[in-house]
Parts: C-alpha cells; structure tokens; sequence
C-alpha cells in the first residue's frame, strides 16, 4: 500500500505528463483558499485514479474531455485539450471526442467546446485541416442499414418483445437517429468502437441518464470491454463529475453483471 506522499509525488507526475515535462501549473488560486482540498485532488484524483491500471492514460483523457464537454466546462476543457496533445492524442482524436459527445450534450455545447479547441491549437501553431468523412452522396438508406449494422454490433439483435414507435413522429425520429447517429457518428474512423463505448458510458454517467447507461454498459460487454473496465470508466469520473454519478453508476453494472452471471449459470 502506498503512503499518502507517495500518491502526491505520483500525482506530480501525472501532472508533469499533462505539462510535456513540466508539471502543469494553474493551482495557485485553489492551493491558497483550500489546500486541503488541493492536497486531496493531488493524492486521490492525479496519484490513485489516474494511475490505476485498468484503462490507459489515453483512454481516461479522452473520458475527461468527454465529461467536460457534456457539462460545459469551459476553463477545464480548454486545459485538458492541451493536455489530450501532451499525452499524445492527435488533434483528430480530440476533435472526434467532441464529435462523438454531439449526441449527448447536444449540439451547441459541442460547437462551443470547437472553439476552444481551435483556440488551443492555434496557441500551439497546430495547423488542423479536418478530414472530411461524411459523404452526403450516398442514399439515405444505405446511411440507415450501416447504422442497424453498427447498433447490432454494439447492442445485439433486437427483443422480440420490444414495443415498436406509437406515433408516426417517433418512427420519423428512430430513422434520423439510425442514420445519423448510428450510421454516421458511430462508424467514423477516427475513434475505434471500444473507445467510443467508454467516452458513451462516461457522458451518460455524468448526464445520469440510467436507461441509456443499461443500455451501453450491455453494448459495452457485447463488443470485449471487460466489467473491470467499465467499472474503471465510472471510477475515473468520479472528480469529475460527482461521486454520487459515479456511484449510482456502478450500482447499475453490478445489476447487469449480476444479471449476466445468473444468465450463463
């Protein structure tokens, strides 16, 4: 078991890591109104969690950037795009984060969090020209088939006793979102699919949004993350987003893994 200097060094060295060298600075507000506070964040959130071995350092920033966007925090979005580069992200892996959480905070959080991440590369002289992915010549319904195959992928076939749509408006509105969501934000290349269920289940942990959750934690065991994994999804949330999401969100996997275990016995 480690000592609690030691979690503050190995913090420090997180930090250094997000500064490319040199740990990053920014805490001397916080250290001089609360530094219990600060010492806690150091040791718990820099030292332990960002530490623990059961995702890679990659995955968590890319989780953070998740959450933050999903919440609009603006000054953290901005340090932590900076840091996604530090730790070797490319500007097409962070710019596709943001993406991929259009969906989940909506659109205008996500243009917002764009400009930031403009901002930050042009600080860095990053001279980005985004790839262009999305063909709007093909049809609608091959855009829709690509997006039933890839929710299949992720969540299996569908129950047999599953209600369809009541109303016409809601059938329109299942289409849209298998073509868009599905078929397009899902199957873009510049994330692979376990990175994307991780960067799902830490923006639906911090909306609390439990039935989609159930749904992605699923998704998630369907496509070979393990439940230690996913567990370490909502783990790192925690200081980011609120321990009680965090943990209402590993209630809901120890239901699902239970749920799956009495179902293989």
């Amino acid at each position: 078991m480690t000592t609690l200097e030691e979690r503050y060094q190995k913090g420090i060295e997180t930090r250094t890591k997000f500064g490319a060298g040199t740990p990053r600075s920014g805490w001397a507000t916080e250290s001089q109104l609360a530094p219990d506070l600060y010492r806690i964040i150091e040791e718990a959130l820099f030292g332990s969690i960002w530490h623990r071995p059961g995702m890679k350092i990659e995955h968590r920033e890319m989780c953070t950037l998740t959450v933050l966007t999903v919440l609009q925090k603006d000054n953290q979005i901005r340090r932590h795009t900076g840091n996604a580069l530090n730790l070797g992200l490319l500007p097409e892996q962070i710019i596709e984060v943001f993406i991929h959480a259009a969906f989940y905070s909506g659109v205008p959080s996500v243009l917002n969090t764009l400009e930031i991440a403009k901002e930050v590369f042009a600080e860095r002289g990053i001279d980005f020209t985004p790839p262009r992915i999305f063909d709007p010549t093909e049809t609608p319904d091959d855009l829709f088939e690509r997006g039933v195959a890839r929710r299949q992928e992720l969540m299996g076939e569908p129950s047999g006793t599953a209600l369809g749509p009541v109303t016409q408006a809601e059938w329109e509105f299942n289409r849209l979102t298998t073509e868009y969501y599905w078929g397009s934000v899902w199957n873009r290349p510049g994330l692979d699919l376990q990175s994307r269920s991780m960067c799902t289940l830490a923006a639906l942990t911090a909306l609390g949004r439990h039935g989609p959750l159930r749904s992605h934690i699923r998704g998630a065991l369907n496509i070979g993350l393990t439940q230690e994994q996913i567990v370490e999804v909502f783990i790192h949330t925690t200081f980011y987003c609120g321990l009680p999401f965090a943990r209402e969100a590993i209630d809901i996997a120890n239901e699902i893994f239970r749920e799956s275990q009495v179902e293989s016995d």
